[in-house]
């Protein structure tokens, strides 16, 4: 790799744990022949979730993800540009469903969802597509459910995604059970209807274990967070012994 290439890319790993600072826990029992590509991975997520659910504007996140879109066709052809591609492995992997997946979320986008079903459906064609690759990348034991990354997306969007034009996605029955418009949706804080939200979001995560460290960490800080959600506590981030245990049981679990 050359030095311009390892310094764009190291921008973009910084970004990532600046946003997903407990995948840091994660990357210490990640093997030292996979750390490339669990730093090129977690950047190349980063972007993609800040692409299709964090840019203010609506217009510029089409622009993006069509940027996306076209870059994945690249790729598939051997001609990446970014440095998070340029890094990926070259291995034989279906990029095109993945630009595909990223054009489904706008498309689904447009509605909002009338409960926690239809939300984490609306993401199923880019998580199943996502899921399919992280799993052969990474050479995964067993497939990954494509329902986990979904309800990553939709409690990642939390709670900055509340002050945006679709409110982080929560779906419209919640809205109705708790007579809260889309406008105090920012300012609940921990009111019940976060509860609620998660209560749904964990019940939707399936009991399969991940197939992949990376995703087997994501889902088990996902599942504490969701906790926290659940007993009150709001956003705070837990500690750092408490990230480093549920990224040893994810290495762990992965492990036998």
């Amino acid at each position: 790799m050359s030095e311009s290439l390892q310094e764009g890319l190291q921008h973009f790993v910084a970004k990532w744990y600046a946003r997903e600072p407990e995948m840091q826990f994660a990357e210490v029992f990640v093997p030292a022949s996979d750390k490339l590509l669990f730093h090129v991975w977690g950047a190349l997520l980063h972007e993609l979730k800040h692409t299709l659910f964090e840019l203010s504007d609506q217009h510029v996140t089409e622009i993006k993800t069509a940027w996306w879109a076209d870059e994945f066709q690249r790729l598939s052809n051997g001609q990446p540009r970014h440095p998070i591609t340029q890094a990926l492995p070259d291995v034989s992997v279906p990029w095109t469903s993945l630009a595909a997946g990223l054009f489904s979320v706008i498309e689904a986008s447009a509605i909002r969802a009338g409960n926690t079903e239809q939300a984490i459906s609306n993401l199923l064609p880019f998580a199943s597509a996502l899921v399919e690759i992280e799993d052969s990348l990474f050479d995964a034991k067993a497939a990954s459910p494509k329902e986990i990354f979904a309800v990553h997306c939709l409690l990642h969007r939390l709670p900055n995604g509340l002050s945006a034009e679709d409110q982080a996605g929560i779906p419209m029955h919640l809205m109705a059970r708790h007579s809260v418009s889309a406008a105090q949706l920012p300012n609940i804080g921990r009111n019940g209807l976060l509860r609620d939200w998660a209560a749904e979001l964990s019940s939707a995560l399936p009991d399969k274990t991940a197939g992949t460290l990376f995703r087997s960490a994501r889902t088990r800080f996902d599942r504490a967070r969701l906790k926290r959600l659940l007993a009150g506590k709001g956003f705070a981030a837990p500690s750092a012994p408490m990230n480093l245990w549920h990224a040893w049981r994810a290495a762990v679990t992965v492990s036998r």
